[in-house]
């Protein structure tokens, strides 16, 4: 998997997480794409900043998000963009705030 598509599926996965989520007021969002613009390494740790076009009935906002990949060897050319993905069965992966219109997700590694 590469980077393009890692995104276009944590888009999927964003939607799949909102849908399935037990507060009613979140089961309605769903995410339109996500569009990355700041990769930081600390420590071996990457972060990566961006925005997300989130919906609810006919509306979108942007909202931003922060995913925390873990430990990542390499660049960001050599990052396992697959090993990033949450897996179907994880759960507390997505923490959204629509009061601030903020998304963190940890990739679970």
């Amino acid at each position: 998997m590469d980077e393009r598509e890692f995104w276009a599926r944590l888009e999927y996965r964003i939607s799949a997480e909102f849908a399935g989520s037990a507060d009613n007021h979140l089961r309605f969002y769903w995410c339109d794409g996500l569009v990355p613009e700041q990769y930081d390494v600390v420590g071996g740790h990457w972060r990566i900043l961006g925005f997300a076009w989130i919906g609810q009935g006919r509306n979108q906002e942007r909202w931003d998000f922060t995913l925390a990949a873990g430990l990542v060897q390499g660049t960001r050319e050599e990052i396992d963009w697959s090993a990033l993905l949450p897996a179907d069965t994880l759960a507390g992966w997505l923490s959204p705030d629509p009061g601030k219109k903020h998304l963190k997700i940890d990739s679970g590694r």
